[in-house]
């Protein structure tokens, strides 16, 4: 979550290692998760694929069945990084039976972790109404609850859903909200992910100087973590300029 991501390999490695020693699957499943996420924010495709599959199939012959959660949602991430939406609504179905049957509670990051993906990828597939319930969950637990991650993903998601429906003016100040929640929230990435929605807007609303800006900044953090997916991302929408 704080972008260290050479840190969170060593610390997955021997995990694994030790797992692997152990000789217990339970214990492989959790090491095998955080490989699958760290290999997904750095971009290893095939890395992150393999890490989450076995971590899913093992999780699933043991019948710890919730374990196969986590790696789920690193599979769905890594999908959207690839722009691959419809692979990534099918791996995040499951979640909205899940969300639905407990009342849209589950909004903290632990367990509603998928919330952005999911938000996202209905956006980009032309469904934006669809994403309206899961939004106003995060806001309305972020302010009950006073959680910045909440509501800067919230205010973002509604930012996704007025870009989808036309409203780039309201879709911008959604964004711009989400930012100042962002000042709270210790998540590099998650910043720069939002930085590259408001640059995408302002692009789109031909406001060019701010959109560079935005972009160069959004792609400055993205480089110095290395998550080279959406560095390409943020390339391409400064290309479009």
């Amino acid at each position: 979550w704080s972008g260290r991501y050479a840190d969170a390999f060593d610390a997955a490695q021997e995990a694994a290692e030790r797992a692997e020693q152990m000789g217990g699957r339970l214990v492989l499943v959790t090491a095998w998760t955080q490989q699958a996420a760290v290999a997904a924010y750095t971009g290893r495709e095939a890395d992150a694929r393999a890490a989450a599959r076995a971590a899913i199939d093992t999780a699933n012959e043991i019948r710890a069945t919730r374990l196969a959660r986590e790696p789920s949602i690193t599979l769905a991430f890594l999908e959207v990084s690839l722009g691959n939406y419809s692979a990534a609504l099918a791996v995040l179905q499951p979640f909205v039976k899940i969300f639905e049957d407990n009342g849209g509670a589950e909004t903290e990051i632990e367990g509603g972790g998928y919330l952005p993906d999911l938000i996202e990828t209905l956006c980009a597939l032309g469904r934006a109404e669809e994403a309206k319930s899961f939004i106003e969950a995060l806001e309305r637990n972020g302010l009950r609850h006073d959680r910045p991650w909440m509501l800067a993903m919230g205010a973002r998601g509604r930012g996704h859903m007025l870009a989808a429906q036309g409203d780039l003016a309201g879709a911008q100040r959604a964004v711009e909200s989400a930012l100042t929640h962002h000042q709270r929230l210790p998540m590099p990435f998650e910043t720069a992910r939002t930085q590259l929605l408001l640059g995408q807007l302002q692009r789109r609303r031909r406001r060019k100087p701010d959109a560079r800006a935005s972009l160069r900044e959004a792609l400055g953090t993205f480089e110095r973590l290395n998550t080279p997916l959406w560095a390409a991302r943020a390339r391409t929408e400064l290309l479009r300029l």
